[in-house]
């Protein structure tokens, strides 16, 4: 019972001893702090701030009117009219619009061709020739759509009033020519705006970033002055590195339960990015999300001499990280290959459930699949973490009686 209570006490030592030494390291160190404030609060709020307008209005478009009748010109304000696109009828001909088009001061053509209104007038098909850059696809989106909104609205008008000439109701002209109607509703980004899509996702990521930047930079500061003994020194002890790890990541976790709040309480909140969970639940899957990064972090910042090394380390998988998250093209579409490789980076798991809970009011069962994941992943990374501190901690002990032999 004694040896109990003597374990008991150690490990309770230990771990505070981790938080009180991780959490002085983190003051005193101008890199970490400003990477912690900077990263998670103020780039989050900069992102949010260049996205607030979520969607784009008024794209230039140049309409060519080749033919100047009426019916063109109804046309081309009927474009107009739309919320996306703003109209330049200035230009005459397809050479001046193409030179404003390389010129960037519009985003897209409308040609209406010669004889416009005669070949409606005789019911001739007439061909209206849209070009969208499709470089960028938000523009490319917003001028195809909203052109084919109008050319389908105008469509109708035409074949209506001709329903009208022979004699029919305006009630049998429309049912006629629309017999199926399709009611299309937008579920949670209501707005199809992209700060409400990216934003979410963006704050889980720079979770992970932050996490491994943070602790690569004190880890490898650690190791560039040989003092992972001297701050640890029960890390070669049995049973010893469990909590140290678990007073780190008790650390980070209570960090990022003052960040999280002033995230999503203050930053969404001024820009009208919606929440859909209680903040309870979203710190509750948080948990084994941060647990797995800071493990994940810890095993890798071993590998680093120098503080300068995390940081080079984390531009280069920062981009990769991004892509295989799911954030910029559906994990769907990716190949078994890079399938497996993203199961295995914490935030890809983690995007999915945060942005579950906080946009599309999942319930806790809706996201389990993810939260049992990352738990696996937990696990993984505790073990190699724990792994890699002894080993980290054996050499430099080597490494400190071999200078001893040596003098």
């Amino acid at each position: 019972m004694k040896k109990i209570i003597k374990k008991y006490h150690k490990t309770r030592v230990s771990f505070w001893n981790t938080v009180s030494i991780e959490w002085n390291a983190i003051k005193s160190d101008k890199a970490v702090v400003g990477t912690f404030l900077s990263i998670t609060i103020i780039l989050l709020f900069v992102y949010t701030y260049v996205y607030s307008n979520e969607v784009v209005h008024e794209v230039p478009v140049a309409i060519v009117n080749q033919d100047a009748s009426k019916t063109s010109r109804d046309f081309s304000e009927m474009i107009n009219a739309s919320d996306g696109i703003k109209t330049i009828t200035k230009y005459t001909d397809i050479q001046e619009a193409k030179h404003a088009y390389y010129s960037k001061k519009i985003q897209g053509i409308v040609i209406i061709p010669k004889n416009f209104e005669k070949d409606l007038r005789r019911g001739k098909q007439a061909t209206i020739s849209t070009f969208a850059d499709a470089s960028n696809m938000v523009f490319y989106k917003k001028v195809l759509g909203d052109i084919t909104i109008a050319t389908g609205y105008f469509n109708a008008g035409i074949s209506i009033k001709k329903e009208l000439s022979k004699g029919s109701t305006f009630k049998k002209a429309s049912k006629d020519y629309s017999p199926i109607i399709g009611i299309s509703r937008s579920l949670f980004n209501t707005s199809s705006g992209y700060a409400t899509y990216m934003i979410p996702m963006l704050t889980a990521l720079i979770i992970q970033l932050v996490l491994l930047m943070g602790i690569g930079i004190l880890n490898g500061s650690r190791q560039e002055n040989k003092t992972i003994r001297l701050n640890f020194p029960r890390l070669l002890h049995f049973g010893g590195t469990i909590p140290i790890l678990l007073g780190k990541a008790f650390l980070y976790g209570a960090i990022f339960s003052v960040i999280l709040p002033i995230q999503i309480g203050i930053i969404y909140y001024i820009f009208d990015i919606p929440i859909r969970s209680s903040l309870g639940l979203v710190l509750l899957f948080l948990i084994p999300y941060l647990l797995s990064v800071v493990f994940i972090g810890i095993a890798i910042s071993t590998l680093f001499k120098k503080r300068e090394d995390s940081i080079i380390f984390l531009v280069l998988i920062s981009i990769p990280s991004l892509m295989l998250s799911g954030l910029s093209f559906p994990k769907e579409g990716f190949s078994n290959f890079y399938h497996i490789i993203s199961n295995i980076i914490p935030s890809t798991h983690g995007i999915n459930g945060f942005v579950k809970l906080t946009q599309m009011n999942a319930s806790f069962n809706e996201i389990w699949k993810d939260w049992s994941y990352l738990w696996i992943l937990t696990f993984l990374y505790s073990i190699i973490a724990i792994i890699s501190l002894k080993l980290r901690a054996y050499k430099e002990m080597k490494s400190l009686q071999s200078e001893i032999n040596d003098n």
